[in-house]
């Protein structure tokens, strides 16, 4: 049997006090350092709450009772679905925070008041989370309206280009073909000596008319109505290829017409500018089109097998300055959907990148579509291989 008898002289009960000086040392320290924290969170601009784990707010700060309006004490104590339904979306990311007991980042619409719009912070902790949260109702207002002029500007911008390439098809074209045709009549007038001169006036003639058919068709936007994405493309490079001379393969799912218009337009585009450039810049032989859809992201890869960028020009591309070549506006429809554009070149020729996530949401747009399965190629790193 144990010894449970007392002690019997003061230096046995010693250990016991100091013991129990320590614990309380301990439990005055860490009471005051939980006040020094509470000080804090209450002076701090941010709204902040904490929750059990069930769900019920045990604290919040000045910030977080002027957001919840009159009376915050009732809030208190209470079940944070009485404030907001469970299914709104900034309780969505709560319950994930809580569930999977992990820190979630995100901008949300408010359940307590529609309309506002939210910048969370959700950190799990030993009795449930710590939730932080900031209006940022005018920042999302402003980015929906600088989305809007960005998607205007662009829109302006294909109309131009339309119709400066249905004005030199109208117009310059024909006056091309017309002298073609008066130096060939001119033939018959002209001496012997005379025909090396008239040749080569003829053959620069042509190729102006070539060049020009060919820059009309790349700046003529094809539309997107009647064949799908898919299709649409391979249309394109077929009719890219014959005016052109360049050997040009597609390969992409037919998955990708199931993409959101938006979406669609903006590749389109982008395939467009890059075989615009490679026919301009890069005096290729051949150009390859690639489209990947992956359950998270998709990615656009346009290569060509050119002289490739001079340093200053890959310089500038990088720097999202290069707008002579078109990478500004590329870029630009890409940071429309929160994706992005790389431009990688060397000697061996030139790679345009362009990958988009899915389930971003672009300021006044409405979640993104995810189409398929996951099978995104692997990026090379920096070079052309």
């Amino acid at each position: 049997m144990d010894d449970v008898t007392p002690p019997r002289n003061a230096s046995e009960k010693w250990p016991r006090r100091s013991l129990r000086s320590r614990t309380q040392a301990s439990s005055a320290g860490a009471e005051d350092a939980s006040e020094r924290l509470r000080a804090v969170l209450a002076s701090v601009s941010d709204c902040y709450f904490t929750l059990d784990r069930a769900y019920r707010i045990t604290d919040l700060n000045e910030a977080a009772k002027d957001w919840v309006g009159p009376d915050p004490d009732r809030v208190l104590g209470a079940c944070l679905w009485d404030l907001c339904h469970p299914e709104a979306e900034c309780s969505r990311a709560i319950k994930e925070g809580m569930q999977a007991r992990q820190s979630v980042r995100r901008e949300v619409m408010s359940g307590l008041r529609p309309g506002h719009f939210l910048s969370l912070h959700v950190c799990p902790s030993t009795d449930g989370l710590s939730v932080f949260f900031t209006d940022v109702t005018e920042r999302h207002a402003a980015k929906t309206a600088l989305d809007e002029l960005a998607g205007r500007v662009l829109s302006l911008q294909d109309e131009e280009r339309q119709r400066i390439a249905e004005e030199l098809h109208d117009s310059t074209a024909q006056h091309l073909a017309a002298l073609v045709l008066h130096l060939m009549r001119l033939r018959q007038f002209v001496l012997p000596e005379g025909h090396t001169v008239l040749d080569e006036a003829e053959g620069s003639a042509e190729e102006a008319v070539r060049e020009l058919r060919a820059f009309t068709y790349l700046l003529h936007p094809p539309g997107l109505e009647h064949g799908g994405f898919a299709g649409t493309v391979r249309a394109f490079a077929t009719g890219f290829a014959r005016r052109t001379g360049l050997d040009t393969s597609v390969s992409m799912p037919d998955a990708a017409d199931s993409l959101p218009f938006d979406i669609q337009r903006s590749l389109l585009r982008v395939v467009q500018e890059a075989l615009t450039n490679t026919y301009r810049h890069a005096a290729a032989s051949r150009v390859t089109i690639n489209l990947r859809v992956g359950a998270n992201a998709l990615k656009l890869r346009v290569l060509d097998d050119g002289c490739g960028l001079s340093r200053g020009v890959r310089k500038a591309a990088e720097g999202g300055a290069l707008l002579g070549v078109g990478v500004t506006g590329m870029r630009a429809r890409m940071l429309r959907f929160g994706g992005s554009l790389r431009l990688l070149s060397d000697t061996r020729g030139t790679l345009v990148v362009a990958i988009l996530p899915f389930g971003f949401k672009p300021a006044g747009h409405g979640p993104q579509a995810n189409p398929g399965p996951r099978n995104v190629e692997r990026e090379r790193a920096g070079t052309i291989s």
